[in-house]
């Protein structure tokens, strides 16, 4: 997907046209459910861009506040400390702890 043919495929959406439509006119060599798809993932990181610096201040005190509470629950799953679940899964970030999990969930 270029940066062209997002700008298409969300003014196609804004001006109301469904999935299919969309594919056909515009991505002859894309499913709807691909335009679907792609359109969901820039919506995800509008939603993640449009956080301003209040909004970002509030989570980060908000997230100070509980925590130990979020954590320990998954450190009691996997027996290690909480300080050290909560660095482990920043370190790595949600993206590697998703494919690692669907990895295992293979096997």
């Amino acid at each position: 997907w270029s940066t062209s043919d997002d700008e298409v495929l969300l003014q196609a959406r804004a001006s109301g046209l469904h999935w299919g439509p969309i594919a056909q006119h515009n991505f002859p060599s894309k499913t709807a459910n691909a335009c679907r798809k792609r359109y969901e993932r820039l919506m995800e990181r509008r939603q993640a861009e449009d956080w301003d610096a209040q909004k970002l201040e509030l989570l980060a005190q908000q997230y100070m506040l509980i925590r130990k509470e979020m954590w320990e629950t998954l450190a009691n799953r996997v027996g290690e400390k909480w300080t050290v679940v909560e660095a482990k899964c920043m370190e790595k970030g949600l993206k590697s702890l998703q494919s690692t999990a669907r990895t295992a969930q293979r096997r």
